[in-house]
């Protein structure tokens, strides 16, 4: 029975069939990478959990965030993560062990058995093998995801259900070229995720994805990564800021910039305005933004520049601010937004969120913009 069952699930002669492909060790320095949206199930522990750890990049940075090591092992053959090589792109072990575990194996199962009556001699026929293989096709299109990051841009609204971690992904993301960064003695940590930073905002679904969402990153420091220039675009039409710009003849678009620490992504990015000049709703004379996200007490290490960016635009767009000053509208500046300004402006944010009253911003009345 044993030896029949292996004939109608392979198509092939008694003996044939593919040993199961086993799942590669878990080893601590495995480079991983998670889905972005979190596949588990809202409301659960399994989701929290995810949320926390879906930024790791290696094993031990997963088990450290609050992954067990069953997890791991779960979403690696759920397809929700991705084993790496040393070069970013998909292990061939874990393609073996997906194109032999899991839901589409079970699809060429149900295919192959059909045809279960006809003589032994005759399983092995073309038209099973024909119908099995579009299923081993099936594992680009099991996982739901909203973004299909390696797609051509033409086919991104359509191919949407496309995993961020499938293998054309991280052919997409290998393709960008960074060369050029030096990064000289920075952490292992700040490397890994910077350069994966990088490669998602400046590859081809990237770019689009920034254009949809109305952002616009500029690399500035391309010896480490570690400084962005970030446009704004597209804001509401109807908040204030958006109509005083309107009177003023200004695109309804602000300048930031964004500066990586050593520490990230442990440690929050730092970002000011760069302009217009703004006031109000807790952006401060120099530029600096009071945001609890860009907090130690704040921050969540699981964060994207990218998601960054939207949760800044939100607060430019339903809150509180408006128009200070124009600045030099040519070279689009303001004389007092000046980093080491916004700096001493972002200590002081800083040590009203340690006093305990950071969500509510209590802490912040003696600080007026």
């Amino acid at each position: 029975r044993r030896e029949l069952l292996g004939v109608l699930q392979s198509g092939g002669a008694a003996g044939d069939m593919p040993p199961k492909a086993p799942l590669p060790k878990l080893a601590d320095d495995l480079l991983v990478q998670y889905r972005s949206e979190n596949p588990k199930r809202a409301g659960t522990k399994a989701f929290e959990r995810y949320e926390q750890y879906k930024a790791a990049t290696t094993v031990a940075e997963a088990v450290r965030l609050g992954a067990a090591r069953g997890d791991i092992a779960n979403d690696v053959k759920q397809g929700f993560c991705t084993i790496l090589d040393e070069t970013g792109t998909a292990a061939p072990r874990e393609a073996a062990a997906e194109s032999s575990e899991g839901p589409p194996a079970k699809k060429q199962k149900r295919a192959a058995v059909a045809p279960a009556a006809a003589p032994l001699v005759e399983v092995p026929a073309a038209a099973p093998v024909a119908e099995a293989a579009p299923a081993e096709a099936a594992p680009a299109e099991a996982p739901q995801e909203p973004r299909a990051v390696a797609l051509p841009l033409a086919e991104i609204p359509v191919q949407s259900n496309i995993s961020a971690s499938s293998k054309p992904a991280s052919a997409a993301l290998k393709e960008v070229d960074l060369s050029f960064a030096k990064l000289d003695g920075k952490p292992l940590k700040f490397i890994k995720r910077t350069m994966g930073e990088a490669k998602r905002l400046l590859c081809e679904a990237g770019l689009a994805e920034a254009e949809k969402s109305g952002y616009e990153f500029l690399l500035k420091d391309r010896d480490n990564l570690s400084k962005w220039s970030v446009q704004l675009r597209d804001l509401n039409p109807d908040g204030k800021l958006a109509a005083a710009l309107k009177k003023q003849n200004l695109e309804p678009c602000v300048d930031l910039e964004l500066s990586l620490p050593d520490g990230f992504p442990l440690e929050p990015p730092f970002a000011r305005v760069v302009y217009p000049e703004l006031k109000g709703g807790y952006v401060f004379p120099r530029g600096a933004i009071c945001f609890e996200a860009l907090t130690q007490k704040g921050w969540v290490p699981s964060m994207t520049l990218p998601a960054l960016a939207i949760a800044i635009k939100g607060i430019l767009d339903y809150g509180e601010v408006t128009l200070a000053g124009v600045g030099n509208k040519e070279t689009r500046t303001v004389p007092q937004y000046t980093e080491d300004g916004a700096r001493k402006d972002h200590s002081q944010i800083s040590s009203a969120h340690r006093g305990g009253e950071g969500n509510t911003y209590g802490s912040l009345n003696n600080y007026r913009s």
